[in-house]
């Protein structure tokens, strides 16, 4: 036994051996329902939209949709094609024929009788069909050949839903990247908010042992206090909104808790500006939404289309075979074959008022194509002035951080030689965290914009790789 027992234990260590380096090697775990449990790195904004796109309900619910067109496409086109359906019976029955032509004998030598109608007692037939509808020609389709109106709608409608999935997905890319930039925005300034409660801390330390020697007065002491206060409630909602990005992430990449994701706290570079010509140019003409909208025109086209049609006749081959035993060695069958018009005569103008609507709706569609691309480029050009506004904005205030700075380090030098007071040293360092704090908003909120100009441009443009 211990001959067998001993290399199965090895093997069994070779496997946990390697099922170890593979997930160390690995950055993600999954767990066994398919979902992230763990990182054993920091993700980036790269890998959470990456697991965003494969966790995200939205997009999955858009590919069905498509499915969900794609099939209803393929049942209009069957319905244009000939249909074949069988039929197969057993029946018992008893009585008498109860026409009245079954009653009446008009041949009869007394010029008017009763006829002696035939009876059956308990009889058994067993009746076998098939019957065969073809539309020449319906609604516009001949003979099932070309694409009918009604298929023709079913793939347009499956073109809208999509570009519609595109759309989806840049929203989830946007709400992903918002979250993140978000998250760990508030994560790293809460290293600012941090340094400036334990200034404050000592500055009313400070404060209050001048006051005592009757250096300052107690509104400076009280003024401390409030910027302690302020600050402390600063921190709190920081480390509050963390926690809530994590939150949110954490649900949108599928983990189990908050606390299993780790983020990196380094944000993506802000790239230079697109020009006007790549986001307004000939790329604009093929944006998600006026393609949904020209699909949208498509699908009232063919719609208008299928109304009109309804007014012309329509065609149809229609045959049968039934066969009939009576369980006897004998048979009987019947064979019919028949093309059957059916006109449309009066109908108090209901068919006409249909298509008359339908070609209004039609040419709606088509008017609202110009207003779509408007809105995209109102959309775009605002936020493209946006970040032009925010990015001048942000030159000014790294100047004011430099001069910050600058004055910090005098303050220090001079406190060295014992010119400058601590009160003086501790107001420059806060002064320049605070030009610090106000130029990482102003940052991140230009990191945003760039997302919302990805989005804004339908994915055509991407401020990051």
């Amino acid at each position: 036994m211990t001959k067998f027992v001993q290399p199965r234990n090895r093997l069994k260590n070779r496997i946990a051996l390697s099922l170890t380096l593979l997930l160390c090697a690995s950055p993600l775990t999954w767990a066994a329902e398919g979902g992230v449990v763990a990182t054993s790195r920091a993700l980036s904004l790269q890998d959470c939209i990456a697991i965003a796109l494969n966790e995200s309900p939205l997009l999955e619910a858009s590919r069905l949709d498509v499915a969900s067109a794609t099939e209803a496409a393929r049942a209009a086109r069957g319905q244009a094609l000939p249909q074949i359906t069988g039929i197969a019976s057993a029946q018992l029955f008893s009585g008498s024929p109860t026409s009245k032509f079954s009653i009446v004998n008009v041949g009869d030598s007394s010029g008017i009788g009763v006829n002696s109608s035939r009876a059956v007692d308990l009889g058994a037939v067993e009746v076998y069909s098939a019957h065969l509808s073809y539309p020449l020609f319906r609604d516009g389709s001949i003979l099932g050949l070309n694409t009918a109106p009604q298929e023709a709608s079913q793939l347009a409608r499956r073109r809208n839903l999509a570009w519609t999935s595109r759309l989806r997905r840049e929203d989830v890319i946007a709400r992903i990247t918002d979250a993140f930039i978000t998250t760990v925005s508030a994560e790293n300034r809460a290293g600012y908010a941090e340094r400036r409660v334990k200034l404050l801390g000592q500055q009313v330390d400070v404060t209050q042992e001048q006051e005592k020697q009757g250096l300052t007065l107690p509104i400076d002491l009280k003024l401390s206090k409030d910027q302690l206060s302020g600050a402390n409630t600063l921190a709190k909602i920081l480390r509050q909104q963390a926690v809530a990005g994590k939150i949110e992430l954490s649900r949108a990449l599928g983990f189990n808790s908050p606390d299993e994701l780790h983020l990196s706290n380094e944000l993506p570079e802000p790239p230079e500006p697109p020009s006007a010509e790549l986001l307004l140019g000939p790329s604009l003409s093929q944006h998600p939404s006026l393609e949904v909208q020209k699909a949208v025109i498509d699908q009232a086209q063919q719609e208008y289309r299928l109304e009109r049609f309804r007014l012309y006749p329509s065609v149809t081959l229609q045959g049968s075979a039934v066969h009939i035993d009576d369980f006897s060695p004998g048979g009987a069958e019947v064979y019919t074959g028949a093309v059957s018009v059916n006109v449309p005569i009066f109908d108090f103008g209901a068919q006409q008022a249909t298509t008359r609507s339908r070609l209004a709706k039609y040419q709606a569609e088509r008017a609202r194509l110009a207003a779509v691309t408007d809105d995209i480029t109102f959309e775009i050009v605002t936020i493209y002035q946006s970040i032009y506004v925010l990015s001048q904005n942000i030159l000014s205030l790294q100047e004011e951080v430099a001069k910050a700075d600058r004055d910090l380090q005098v303050t220090g030098s001079q406190q060295e030689q014992g010119i400058a007071t601590p009160l003086m040293a501790i107001d420059r360092e806060l002064r320049l965290i605070a030009k610090r704090d106000a130029l990482d908003g102003l940052q991140v909120r230009r990191l945003m914009l760039y997302a919302a100009l990805q989005k804004a441009s339908g994915g055509s443009w991407k401020w990051f790789q």
